[in-house]
């Protein structure tokens, strides 16, 4: 088994060469995966008020904070049941939320499926630094900047990843993190509905049971097409355009949701639709960014909170992330 704290002449010549935002690790396995190295940041210097203060929990694990975390370059795609983010692949898709869970675990300790918590920190970080980002959303091409095109080989609609231009990139660079709008759906970890309440954990414990996440107390409501409140009047499968979605006018919400990018945050620009389904008893887990049909409706803000647990489509993949 390789270390992935020893250097190699890999990751020597990916950090070199991305000025150090991008590295590799290596699974137990001793498969290279490519990984964009994030920062801490705090959530005032994302947005001086609507976000709150202090750091953004993708950066704390069980009141633990992390000086950095790890998010896959790439798409996953699989390699004897480990998830990699490799270059100029076709993303593995046709694979549930538990199978795309355990093939990010299985690449060793610290390796997890990117969470909730770290999307909405990568979203909000592009939004506050003015970066639009595009992807895949007409079948090989953006559906705004139909010249921007990436490498489909052979694929109904999926891209190669990270085959598009910069601007398909979260930070507009070469080395940025590739296709987090359109091209596959990605499951995130960290947050479900159950019979529509809100369940998820106070912070980015990628390693923290499911049956352990805390009820939040507040739901998706059918009202309004869909909003935050703390009861709920109306269920069913419910949609609205991201920056339409509110609390209930008559409750305060905490400052966590927009955090996590189940609100919207005043004056950012975050594209995409909101889907959920809130009926009794259902489970829903997350997929974030839309697919390569997603139009207009795909983008950063794009979250569809109306998946079973065992859904597998061809347009649904995900990311491998990692902290140490």
């Amino acid at each position: 088994m390789t270390s992935i704290i020893v250097k190699d002449p890999l990751r020597d010549a990916v950090e070199a060469a991305s000025g150090g935002k991008q590295t590799v690790l290596w699974t137990k396995s001793g498969f290279p995966t490519y990984m964009n190295v994030i920062p801490k940041f705090r959530c005032e210097d994302l947005h001086p008020t609507v976000l709150g203060t202090g750091t953004h929990p993708a950066f704390v694990v069980n009141g633990v904070e992390k000086s950095e975390i790890f998010i896959g370059t790439y798409q996953a795609v699989l390699q004897d049941g480990e998830a990699l983010s490799l270059p100029k692949q076709i993303p593995a898709t046709n694979i549930n939320f538990d199978q795309a869970k355990a093939a990010c675990l299985a690449a060793g300790p610290g390796f997890h499926l990117m969470t909730n918590w770290e999307w909405a920190a990568i979203a909000l970080w592009c939004a506050a630094n003015g970066h639009d980002v595009r992807g895949n959303t007409n079948y090989g091409k953006s559906h705004s900047n139909p010249d921007e095109c990436g490498e489909r080989n052979g694929s109904p609609g999926a891209t190669l990843t990270g085959s598009g231009p910069d601007a398909w990139r979260h930070d507009g660079t070469p080395y940025g993190i590739a296709d987090l709008v359109g091209n596959v759906w990605e499951w995130n970890d960290g947050v479900k509905l159950i019979g529509g309440n809100i369940v998820m954990p106070l912070d980015n414990a990628f390693d923290l049971s499911e049956s352990k996440w805390p009820d939040t107390g507040q739901s998706i409501d059918g009202a309004n097409g869909i909003e935050i409140s703390n009861k709920i009047s109306c269920r069913g499968w419910l949609n609205k355009a991201f920056k339409g979605v509110a609390g209930a006018s008559d409750q305060l919400q905490p400052v966590s949701f927009r955090q996590a990018m189940l609100l919207p945050v005043d004056g950012m620009n975050l594209p995409g639709h909101f889907w959920a389904d809130n009926s009794e008893g259902f489970e829903a887990l997350p997929v974030r960014g839309g697919d390569w049909g997603g139009d207009s409706l795909a983008g950063l803000a794009a979250l569809d909170l109306g998946c079973g647990r065992s859904r597998a489509y061809s347009v649904i993949g995900f990311r491998p992330a990692f902290i140490g």
